[in-house]
């Protein structure tokens, strides 16, 4: 191992003595909650198959002067975790933050430092003023199979947001809110996609003694791409858009064990620079929560709602699917987890000018099991399987992969 190597690993534990020292001075004044993770690692080691997520079965390196790239790799990921809560009084102020070193075995060049951050200050001013405010931060490498490529993205996000709460009585209530996002590429070939996104909100909502609830409420979003080329004679970038939507929610408790929720409403999204990208429909999803026993429960969903990935947000579809997520624990040791989804995506606008029977649409099946064993409270060792298949009508948007871990995790306190 490289000196360079051993120094990137040490670089964990060094975090971890310096957030045990913070920790400890900021648990000093606070009550002693078991509950919370204060400080935790984790070691993590990962088989992929397809790590590009490349339709082509083969390493292949076509121009000799290119990187050498592989298709299967071995990562390794360390993860140092730190967080806390405080209590004043009625006001709380959360604070959570991940810190994690990955490495390659093959593609060492896709070696990054990640992590995400956040922070949340719910506050009452009067008995019936509330509010939060909050802000977070992540970063991570973009998935593969939204590039295609094999150039390394590392996309940093960042978002604020505040809202306020108004009871209008023991039944009755009002919200309000708004945030900002902002994304940025890494890679100089797509900072095109840097996005910056400011978001409002307004609901009224209304919950009865038996833990039924129903809202109305209008949201409003405005995207801009301040990198985006500009077409000769337009004033904003194509990718640019304005989104308004009408929305209803309904929450039915049938039981302590069953809850029935739904959303459902109308979403019109305008391009002022590209009217054929614009997008008007209804929308909804819907979910079963279902604890039929103590130790098993499970959630079935499903949807149709106007979605974009996170790393390429100026790609947008409709997405019809449907999920099964269910959960059993045997015992206080053993926890099995399964995930399981379908979906369908029909986009509506996108950057990809290779044209295949006109309008993009994907299938995309994903499954992922985790099975988790705790021999004590603090420690836990987790195995984990995922598999992807994604179709489509385009031939380089197809592939499939799966991913094979196991992971070691510790609670310091």
């Amino acid at each position: 191992m490289t000196a360079k190597a051993n120094t990137l690993r040490r670089n964990p534990l060094l975090l971890a003595a310096v957030g045990t020292v913070l920790c400890n001075a900021a648990l000093a004044a606070q009550p002693n909650d078991k509950k919370e993770e204060h400080l935790w690692l984790s070691e993590q080691f990962l088989y992929d198959d397809n790590v590009f997520r490349d339709a082509e079965s083969t390493d292949t390196t076509p121009d000799p002067t290119a990187r050498e790239v592989f298709r299967e790799d071995y990562v390794n990921r360390i993860t140092l975790g730190l967080g806390n809560d405080f209590h004043m009084g009625q006001q709380t102020l959360k604070l959570r933050g991940r810190a994690y070193d990955v490495r390659y075995q093959d593609n060492d060049y896709l070696d990054y430092v990640g992590g995400d951050a956040s922070a949340q200050f719910d506050f009452r001013l009067l008995a019936a003023l509330s509010g939060r405010l909050g802000g977070s931060y992540n970063r991570t490498l973009a998935d593969f199979a939204n590039t295609l490529g094999t150039d390394k993205d590392l996309i940093e996000m960042v978002n604020y947001n505040a809202m306020v709460r108004y009871e209008l009585g023991p039944r009755w209530s009002i919200s309000a809110g708004g945030g900002r996002i902002e994304t940025e590429h890494g890679l100089a070939s797509r900072e095109i996609e840097n996005m910056e996104t400011n978001l409002g909100r307004v609901s009224i909502d209304y919950a009865t003694p038996s833990f039924h609830s129903f809202g109305v409420e209008y949201r409003y979003m405005e995207a801009k791409f301040p990198n985006a080329i500009v077409a000769p004679g337009a004033s904003v970038a194509e990718s640019n858009y304005e989104e308004n939507a009408a929305l209803a929610r309904f929450t039915y408790t049938a039981t302590v064990r069953t809850q029935f929720r739904v959303t459902a409403g109308y979403v019109e999204r305008e391009r002022p620079a590209n009217p054929e990208g614009r997008y008007s429909g209804d929308t909804w999803r819907a979910e079963i929560d279902w604890k039929p026993r103590e130790k098993f429960s499970t959630l079935f969903s499903a949807w149709s709602e106007l979605k974009a990935y996170t790393d390429v947000e100026s790609d947008y579809f409709v997405s019809d699917g449907y999920s099964i997520a269910p959960s059993w624990s045997p015992t206080e040791k053993l926890i099995f987890t399964l995930t399981a989804s379908y979906e369908e995506q029909e986009y509506l606008n996108t950057r990809d000018l290779e044209l295949v029977n006109g309008q993009r649409n994907d299938e995309v099946l994903t499954g992922l099991f985790t099975f988790t064993y705790k021999p004590r409270e603090q420690l836990a060792f987790e195995l984990s399987y995922r598999g992807s298949d994604r179709d489509s009508n385009r031939v380089n948007r197809r592939y499939d992969n799966q991913v094979a871990g196991i992971q070691v995790r510790w609670s310091v306190f």
